[in-house]
């Protein structure tokens, strides 16, 4: 069969392949595009004069931007809300747009948005951020628009 050299030379080119097979799995993970590790939340709309308010009947719109930023989802991420009923979110086809729609009966509240994807490997990848509905502001004040004077003495 083998000699001893054969056997040493068989041995080291076994011990090669193994790691070369490891460094290799690593350049594959790191060019993997559907590969990510975390997400960022970010809400996006006009930001001129800050966020409006979420209110009852209102509502916000989230980005979740994979990292690495060129990693691309092989299927949509999930959205998850800590309060479903006064900040319920839906997402679009994509799973990085997340949109919470306050119903007319919210009440005031802190709630936890959540994106999830699951890695090919199996490793899970998440991403959160908190925000809140507020308080509807008072209705104004109606305009006046007649008045009657009236003589008392």
């Amino acid at each position: 069969m083998f000699n001893k050299e054969d056997r040493e030379a068989l041995a080291l080119l076994l011990k090669v392949s193994a790691r070369s097979e490891s460094i290799l799995n690593r350049i594959e993970r790191l060019l993997d595009r559907s590969h990510i590790q975390r997400f960022t939340i970010q809400r996006t709309g006009d930001t001129s004069m800050g966020f409006p308010a979420i209110t009852p009947g209102t509502s916000a719109v989230y980005t979740a931007t994979p990292v690495p930023s060129t990693a691309v989802p092989a299927t949509p991420p999930t959205w998850t809300s800590s309060d479903p009923v006064n900040a319920p979110v839906t997402a679009d086809p994509t799973g990085l747009i997340g949109t919470v729609n306050a119903p007319a009966t919210a009440v005031p509240t802190t709630f936890t948005l959540t994106v999830s994807y699951t890695n090919a490997d199996g490793t899970v990848a998440t991403g959160s951020v908190t925000d809140q509905v507020v308080a509807a502001p008072p209705p104004p004040s109606p305009d006046i628009t007649a008045f009657q004077v009236a003589r008392t003495a």
